[in-house]
């Protein structure tokens, strides 16, 4: 079976490192870029088609939300907004979903087992819906 490609967008380096170990835990998933700047991921985008995408929404240069603008509609990826701005309902996060982000996640409160466990659970759940929605999944009938 293929594993589902990852693709994480974060500016912070303690997040990304954090977010590649989380999915390196799963067998069946697997990163294939890791950038801390959107115009770079963008880049990428030209030669990578992942399955779904990690995005941050404050970053330097590029936040999530002009990143989402700048996909191409032939380019749309399920992107997960994660980030301590991605609570339901905010401004922000409805935004993200009116441009195509399909699901939101606040990273760990913390530190101790359970949080990250939590996480990690959760996240996993999130990953494989949206995978659901990609491209590799989606059948096209004539």
């Amino acid at each position: 079976m293929q594993k589902t490609s990852i693709m994480i967008i974060n500016d912070s380096r303690s997040m990304r490192l954090f977010l590649e170990e989380v999915i390196k835990s799963f067998a069946d998933f697997e990163i294939i870029g890791s950038y801390f700047d959107g115009n770079l991921a963008l880049d990428a985008l030209r030669t990578k088609k992942p399955d779904v995408i990690l995005l941050d929404l404050e970053m330097p240069n590029m936040d999530g939300l002009t990143f989402l603008e700048k996909l191409s509609q032939d380019q749309k990826y399920p992107t997960i907004i994660l980030s301590n701005y991605a609570i339901d309902g905010s401004e922000m996060i409805n935004q993200a979903i009116d441009l195509g982000a399909v699901s939101s996640l606040v990273p760990p409160p913390s530190n101790k087992i359970e949080d990250l466990e939590k996480f990690k659970n959760i996240l996993h759940h999130r990953i494989t819906i949206a995978s659901l929605k990609s491209n590799r999944f989606t059948l096209e009938c004539k």
